[in-house]
């Protein structure tokens, strides 16, 4: 029987992480023996000097580093976020687990929720860098300023500091709160049931990566072994995600060309979808340039696809073009918006929710899009995260502490089948400008509109097709085969138009 000795800090996420580890590899091969050792590192132990001016950027890796290549361990497992990413000899990562959420969260004190002025804990200058951006277009309360505050320590004592002290907010790795919240072994309650309890007193959000790409790596474990162990380094690989490695890596090459390190202000992540995968670099490097990259890579390409596009063949050639309905709200859902209560909410568009309707605190709301939220939050509304317009298929809704019933607020002709329809307008339809059929390239952004165009003319089928990521595509792609190419959005489309024409 072969035991190996699996080392690791000793927070309990730490340890959370390794039994996920152990677990995995005791499924693939029972009558392996794992020890599991836990150890404070540098960065356990120095909690007062900040993770941006501590000067070894492995502070949570290089002790345990050192124990693998003596031999007090065979494998480590690390929040692979926290590795640098130039590694020395002797050791090396050769697998990971399927990586878990990669996005941050904002907790924030329910008395803050109007304060004009914010204080923030976060040792990350990323999220300070991102979020001073984002914040105050996201908050109901629209804050004039928001400051950032050093916080060091584990997650639970991060959040005691929060609700022991005068700050207003904290922001975190989602994947730290989900795995903590989804452990189940009696050593964690105590840890766990005082998450629960803080999280009570706080309004939550889930920050979309589009404005705050995470950390390179986020919500990923490293498996590292010494480079000589090919045995140990088989049965990593047996277990590891390999999806998920690759983009890692890619997202810390990314990191690694502008410096590396944990003292960047630079967030880079990449999204794997079934029709392609989406890169978002953003940040500040250290010379003070400005970074804000968001593509979109199609798995496919519709071959030609700009082919015979001209300056006036398109359409729309403003957001403003694609009206063929007329919105007429439905009042009678008034009351009943107005009464629901631990419901999650998906807005698809602000105008679903009229504006002198205030949801009550205790529902979930997501919206669409970064426009959606934004409007919503003028309008007063807590949102606690959107589907970064990809779609609510490639990035769900979600209520990450307790599960919900969901009503999608819609039209009355949405015959939606993933979620309840709550009609709050209904879509009468208006004429058409004939000359629509002269295009040879089009955006969609509903499928409702792109039925009613090819309802009226049929002709338009043959045109090119584009829409967002999300269930439009998927529709119009079930109608016109072959001739639908996915975009990031409209913009990203138009630029293309532009440039081809």
């Amino acid at each position: 029987m072969k035991t190996i000795k699996l080392i690791s800090r000793k927070s309990d996420l730490a340890k959370i992480q390794a039994h996920l580890v152990s677990t995995e590899l005791k499924n693939k091969f029972p009558d392996l023996e794992v020890e599991l050792i836990f150890k404070s590192t540098l960065g356990d132990n120095d909690l007062t000097t900040p993770l941006n001016k501590m000067p070894d950027i492995g502070v949570f890796t290089s002790d345990i580093k050192k124990d693998l290549l003596s031999g007090r361990g065979d494998l480590a497992v690390h929040s692979w976020k926290d590795l640098p990413v130039d590694t020395e000899p002797g050791t090396f990562i050769c697998g990971t687990l399927q990586r878990a959420d990669m996005r941050d969260m904002l907790f924030l004190k329910k008395g803050s929720k109007n304060k004009t002025d914010l204080e923030i804990l976060s040792s990350s200058p990323r999220r300070e860098k991102n979020l001073s951006n984002f914040l105050p277009h996201a908050l109901p309360g629209e804050p004039n300023g928001i400051s950032f505050h050093d916080v060091r320590g584990n997650i639970q004592t991060r959040f005691t500091k929060l609700m022991k002290g005068d700050r207003d907010g904290l922001v975190v790795a989602k994947a730290a709160i989900d795995r903590i919240l989804k452990s189940q072994k009696d050593e964690f309650k105590a840890g766990r049931d005082s998450l629960r309890e803080a999280l009570k007193s706080l309004n939550w959000m889930v920050l979309p990566l589009s404005v705050n790409p995470c950390a390179a790596a986020q919500g990923a474990l490293a498996l590292e072994i010494r480079t000589e162990d090919d045995e140990l380094r088989s049965m990593i690989e047996s277990i590891s995600d390999v999806p998920s490695f690759r983009l890692i890596e890619e997202e810390r090459l990314i990191l690694k060309s502008y410096g590396g390190g944990c003292h960047q202000k630079i967030g880079a992540s990449i999204e794997s979808f079934e029709i392609g995968q989406v890169k978002t670099v953003k940040g500040e490097t250290e010379d003070g340039e400005e970074i804000d990259e968001r593509v979109f890579k199609p798995r496919k390409e519709v071959k030609d696809f700009f082919e015979g596009v001209k300056n006036n063949s398109y359409f729309p050639q403003n957001t403003g073009e694609q009206i063929f309905f007329e919105r007429k709200p439905i009042p009678e859902t008034d009351s009943i918006l107005r009464d629901l209560k631990n419901t999650g909410v998906y807005i698809s568009r602000s105008n679903a929710l009229d504006n002198k309707i205030s949801l009550d605190d205790s529902n979930c709301v997501w919206a669409s899009g970064l426009g959606t939220w934004e409007t919503l939050a003028k309008r007063q509304v807590w949102v606690n995260g959107c589907s970064d317009s990809l779609g609510e298929k490639n990035s769900p809704e979600e209520n990450p502490f307790e599960d919900m019933n969901w009503l999608k607020l819609s039209h009355s002709g949405n015959k939606e089948e993933t979620k309840e329809i709550l009609a709050t307008y209904n879509l009468n339809p208006i004429d058409l400008d004939p000359k629509i059929k002269e295009n040879t390239h089009f955006y969609w952004m509903s499928s409702t509109a792109f039925e009613r165009a090819i309802s009226v003319y049929p002709e338009i089928l043959k045109a090119k097709h584009a829409t967002g990521l999300g269930k439009t595509y998927e529709k119009i792609q079930s109608l016109a085969p072959n001739k639908v190419m996915p975009f990031l959005n409209y913009e990203d489309w138009i630029a293309q138009i532009e440039k081809h024409s």
